[in-house]
């Protein structure tokens, strides 16, 4: 039998053990994503001064990077980065994602903070590992992940690397109807909505807020998909490239409504404003769909990147230039950097099972 190390203790456990005897780990499970954990910080860049446990150099008053200014995270089967940017002073996004190696689910979820609200870096990482809890109906605790150094970091950062399943695309018996995949989206969005509204302290104003996109792939290449606000979900495919989710914003209301078209809409300074989000004054009411997309990619993303990219088939130009999802997520994390990188910017990336041959 062969041995593998368990992602939490490194313990030996086999190939086919669910569990791990030494600290109980749910071997089924693969996680990964935004890690709160601060990597440790040498002295400030600036001065020289040893750094404390704020933010800020305590000597000259320099912003210190933090743990999650970019993140990478890598399963093999599907990656993410995430990307404080040129402009913002903290990265206010967060991702989580993981698979089951006995069912072959996939599932991951995107948070985008609101800046304009308190602690949005919190409400946003509140949410994703509350969805996804439940959408791998794992424990609400994070599992601890390797850490280690990645290729092409553009700054202080990380990158996690989980060993990907053997049986990455195990079908299972009996796989779950559209029906029960979307109710189960729907308690993941409420998982994350009652985790981000509790944040708020009493009578708080401005309380900590975020949108939310996620989806769940099942093995024959179904996805469904759920959002809150203006993160989005892309399937590229080459030609038949799209647009998966449709925002909760006012320029998408106003060309919805035909009162405006696109260009228009997005040129009036209230573009961007989203008309549904998570938080304690929020209106945290999904949208869910399920289509068949075998082939080609899945992509997460926060406005960050569509904001450069909007259009599916130049996402799917790019992305076609890398070959590996840890590659296409960096490369266009990457774009959207030497764009201007005005915001932060996350991207998930999962290839789909390929379509049987006739």
């Amino acid at each position: 039998m062969g041995v593998n190390a368990c992602p939490r203790c490194a313990a030996d456990v086999g190939v086919d053990d669910r569990f791990c005897e030494r600290c109980g780990l749910d071997l089924t499970l693969r996680r990964a994503g935004t890690v709160d954990a601060r990597p440790p910080r040498g002295p400030c860049a600036a001065c020289g001064a040893a750094p404390d446990e704020t933010d800020y150099c305590g000597v000259c008053g320099r912003r210190l990077p933090g743990g999650t200014d970019h993140v990478a995270a890598d399963l093999g089967r599907l990656a993410g980065v995430s990307d404080r940017g040129h402009v913002h002073a903290r990265n206010e996004d967060a991702m989580a994602f993981g698979l089951r190696r006995d069912t072959g689910v996939v599932a991951a979820v995107v948070c985008d903070g609101v800046s304009s609200t308190r602690r949005p870096e919190d409400a946003s990482r509140a949410a994703v590992e509350a969805a996804l809890s439940v959408l791998l109906n794992a424990e609400p605790a994070p599992v601890p992940v390797p850490v280690g150094a990645g290729p092409e970091e553009p700054r202080t950062g990380r990158t996690v690397r989980v060993r990907p399943a053997a049986d990455s695309y195990h079908v299972p018996e009996s796989a779950p109807s559209v029906a029960e995949e979307e109710r189960l989206l729907r308690r993941a969005v409420g998982a994350a909505a009652e985790a981000v509204a509790e944040l708020a302290a009493e009578r708080e104003a401005d309380a900590p807020s975020c949108t939310l996109v996620a989806a769940l792939v099942g093995p024959s290449g179904r996805v469904t998909v759920a959002w809150v606000g203006d993160s989005r979900v892309y399937h590229l495919d080459g030609p038949n490239s799209r647009l998966l989710t449709a925002d909760h914003s006012w320029a998408h209301e106003q060309v919805a409504a035909g009162v405006l078209d696109p260009a228009a809409a997005m040129a009036d300074p209230r573009a961007h404003a989203i008309t549904r989000w998570l938080g304690a004054d929020g209106k945290p009411y999904p949208d869910v769909t399920t289509v068949d997309a075998e082939g080609g990619l899945l992509l997460l993303c926060t406005d960050g990147l569509w904001n450069y990219l909007p259009d599916p088939g130049d996402l799917a130009r790019i992305a076609g230039a890398a070959d590996t999802p840890h590659g296409i997520a960096a490369l266009l994390t990457r774009y959207a950097l030497d764009s201007g990188g005005r915001d932060n910017v996350t991207v998930v990336a999962i290839p789909l099972p390929e379509r049987s041959p006739a």
